[in-house]
């Protein structure tokens, strides 16, 4: 960028080009848009006494009468400094009409797409626009008004589009215009007081100067101060909240602008209405203790439940009902048998009367779904494997054992009797956690929760099984041995864990008081001399099930 001159007749020049430099430091083509009004007119100017490389863009509204003079006075304009015009144009009324939108938006969305591709044609690194302190102020009003949560007003710059004049009063140019014995359009709209701008320009902001004279300066000030405020939520919460299920304890343990601006960009990932409002009611749905549901739209809902707050279709989600012709059909681990017996065996959905042949006897699938922590939403959508009322399979969760043993796998089956400790646990009234310790596909040793017991509160399950293993190996070093628990570790066990060298930890239900492997901190991540693979969730339904029919026991004795 070429220097300015000294002779200039306002000291706006090095105010422009300093803001240049700093916001842009680049060199190129820019494209300018002109309206014909004294902003854009000023900064077109400013751009020629700056000696910018510069095209013209202009974009005709079609909204009144004197738009095609404002047209013709750019491109005049253009042609008297030996600067390239450009003209676009567009009924914007009638697509507003026709697309249901409204005239300003309308207006907003055709001429920035205009100038996008303007800029493209051209080469252009940069759009200049020409909003000044006052467009500021009067924009942070309306965001005011209208219950804006952050009154960011205008942005100096959103991607390509850049405002040099963001911080100079109209009134400033005004006066350059006249040095300079330049003429401009005006556009009479602008003193439609039924336009919501036009009144706060003529009439509120001018009556508060009366008593603040430095209004527009204030505003604009606070504009830069929540911008900022801001961005560094939107930091916080976009390293809280990468995936679209939030888990809210974690989710209560922040700070609560930090909790609604999570909320805020959850919604806003689903092109969901962002309003201060929605935000509130997710708020207060995040803190529900019971399973409940909010509706966002007429296909979204969200949902509260053990411990999550997601999103769910408002759709049904029934299954299409599908013979099974032949055995290949069948579920892995379910007996062709089960086809000769049962010829009339069906995929579908779940239906009233369904019942389902357990271990422990005939139980109504609605009860083994609610004893699965199954969400409400989600059991229709659940494929099972039935003839009749009688279900032998359900999809990702169970199956009849006389419908045949569906093969484990090895974390799945070493889980299930690390669940048998924790029964044990549950009957002699401690809190029902069972582990087990495994070397080479083999059970070192296994143990349950007798904190109760021993009156020591260090006889957690994980602390039991590494010392019976390290006295059976005669080796405090555990390091081939994989840990299998049915509750997230706390932090003594995970220390316990890091000190004996095991290096895998397979566990069932989440922690959500003390876990230290993701609940409440995550302490695998830390910078350890050694790590631990962590796998987590496995049998997780059922290891949370025995959590909480042992507390529902506790609270009713």
């Amino acid at each position: 960028m070429k220097k300015i001159r000294h002779n200039e007749p306002v000291s706006l020049l090095p105010r422009v080009q300093k803001k240049i430099d700093h916001q842009l430091g680049l060199s190129g083509k820019t494209l300018l848009a002109v309206s014909g009004g004294a902003d854009s007119v000023a900064l077109f100017r400013l751009c020629l006494d700056l000696e910018l490389e510069f095209e013209v863009a202009h974009f005709n509204h079609q909204l009144r009468a004197s738009s095609l003079e404002d047209a013709r006075f750019v491109q005049a304009l253009c042609e008297q400094h030996g600067v390239v015009f450009h003209l676009g144009q567009a009924r914007v009324g009638e697509i507003a009409q026709e697309k249901g939108w409204n005239i300003e938006d309308a207006a907003r969305t055709l001429r920035y797409g205009f100038l996008s591709r303007k800029a493209k044609d051209m080469g252009a690194n940069s759009i200049f626009t020409a909003h000044t302190r006052n467009d500021q102020a009067e924009t942070v009003l309306m965001q005011l008004f209208r219950g804006a949560s952050h009154l960011t007003g205008i942005k100096p710059r959103n991607r390509q589009v850049f405002r040099p004049l963001l911080d100079i009063g109209r009134s400033e140019l005004l006066v350059y215009l006249e040095s300079l014995g330049q003429s401009f359009r005006t556009d009479e709209t602008n003193f439609d007081l039924d336009l919501t701008r036009a009144w706060l320009r003529h009439e509120l902001i001018p009556l508060i100067e009366r008593r603040y004279p430095s209004l527009q300066m204030s505003l604009s000030r606070l504009a830069k101060v929540q911008r900022d405020e801001l961005e560094f939520l939107n930091e916080l919460a976009t390293q809280m909240s990468e995936n679209d299920t939030l888990e809210t304890n974690k989710l209560h343990r922040l700070h609560m602008a930090v909790q609604r601006q999570i909320l805020a960009n959850w919604l806003g990932r689903h092109q969901l209405g962002v309003s201060f409002e929605r935000v509130e009611a997710l708020l207060t749905l995040a803190y529900s203790q019971t399973p409940k549901r909010l509706s966002l739209s007429t296909e979204k809902r969200a949902r509260v439940a053990y411990g999550k707050l997601d999103l769910i279709s408002s759709q049904s989600n029934k299954l299409v009902s599908q013979p099974v012709e032949d055995a290949s059909q069948l579920p892995d681990g379910i007996s062709p048998d089960l086809l000769r017996r049962y010829p009339d065996l069906t995929y579908r959905s779940r239906q009233p009367g369904d019942r389902m042949h357990l271990t422990g006897g005939s139980k109504k699938l609605s009860n083994i779904l609610i004893d699965h922590k199954v969400p409400r939403e989600e059991r229709d959508g659940l494929r099972l494997l039935a003839s009749g009322q009688q279900v032998f399979w359900v999809e990702g969760l169970l199956a009849d054992p006389d419908a045949g043993t569906v093969e484990e796998d090895t974390d799945t089956a070493f889980m299930r009797r690390a669940l048998e400790q924790a029964k044990l646990a549950a009957v002699k009234g401690e809190l029902p956690v069972g582990a087990v310790l495994v070397c080479d596909g083999k059970v070192l040793a296994e143990a349950h929760n007798l904190c109760e017991e021993t009156s020591d509160p260090s006889a957690h399950a994980e602390l039991l099984v590494i010392r019976q293993a390290a006295i059976k190996q005669q080796d405090w070093r555990l390091s081939q041995a994989i840990l299998y628990v049915t509750l997230e570790p706390c932090p003594m066990c995970f220390g316990a864990l890091l000190q004996a060298h095991i290096p895998r930890l397979v566990f069932g239900a989440k922690n959500h008081r003390e876990g230290a492997v993701g609940s409440v901190t995550d302490l695998s991540k830390a910078a350890w001399k050694r790590t631990i693979d962590v796998k987590a969730g496995v049998l997780e339904n059922v290891c949370a099930a025995l959590l909480t029919e042992f507390f529902a026991r506790q609270r009713q004795s």
